[in-house]
């Protein structure tokens, strides 16, 4: 997710405690955006047949928004698609026990005017591949800054995407899939090539600590 950010603070996270990572759902995660899983939406969003019977489509699974008009430069941004080749961060993750990882999380990000939707591509279906850490916005801040105690910590599938709603405090993908180098993210956002309109971020020292399953110990 790297663009030009505008970097707002630096936040000490020395008393926060762990953060344990929850399997992602389209209800937990709804809050701060949408998930694209049809595993769990073929269950309860309105579907219908389709391509004469040999699919099943499920309507209006995640949101996309598009606020540029908005900003203050007044510059309307345009859809896009990118890639993102994402490596896990090894040098961030630490072994705790057997079963168990942490990752140390020192970053958080948004776009302000735009969602954003990560869809990983050829990950095994059923497989841990990826975190997605989010937090809520504090409304006490005059720039909405994040909340550091709101952080919450999803463990991913390989057939699951998820949409970051516009101005959504997260970070940056982290692939937590031992047995890959790395995984392609087909990414959907609008920009308009304003850096501080487009990406802005909030560092975190020492950093939150992230832990996770491991393996067969991932409750998906």
């Amino acid at each position: 997710m790297k663009f030009t950010e505008m970097v707002l603070k630096t936040f000490s996270t020395e008393s926060l405690p762990p953060v344990t990572a929850e399997p992602l759902t389209p209800e937990a995660f709804a809050s701060f955006g949408g998930v694209i899983s049809a595993d769990h939406q073929i269950k309860n969003v309105q579907s219908s047949a389709a391509n004469y019977g040999t699919a099943v489509k499920i309507h209006n699974v995640a949101p996309i928004v598009n606020n540029s008009k908005q900003c203050p430069s007044g510059k309307i941004a345009s859809p896009r698609w990118n890639i993102f080749r994402c490596s896990s961060p090894k040098h961030l993750i630490l072994l705790k026990s057997a079963s168990t990882k942490t990752y140390k999380a020192k970053v958080l990000e948004r776009h302000p005017f735009s969602t954003q939707t990560f869809t990983p591509m050829g990950q095994v279906s059923h497989k841990a591949s990826y975190l997605v850490i989010v937090a809520r916005s504090d409304p006490s801040t005059p720039s909405q800054l994040p909340d550091p105690a709101s952080l919450k910590a999803f463990i991913c599938r390989g057939n699951q995407s998820v949409t970051y709603g516009a101005g959504v405090w997260h970070a940056p993908m982290v692939v937590i899939d031992e047995n890959t180098p790395h995984i392609d993210f087909a990414v959907f956002i609008h920009e308009n090539g304003v850096s501080e309109e487009d990406c802005q971020e909030c560092y975190f020292e020492p950093g939150y600590s992230i832990e996770y399953a491991t393996g067969n110990n991932a409750k998906l």
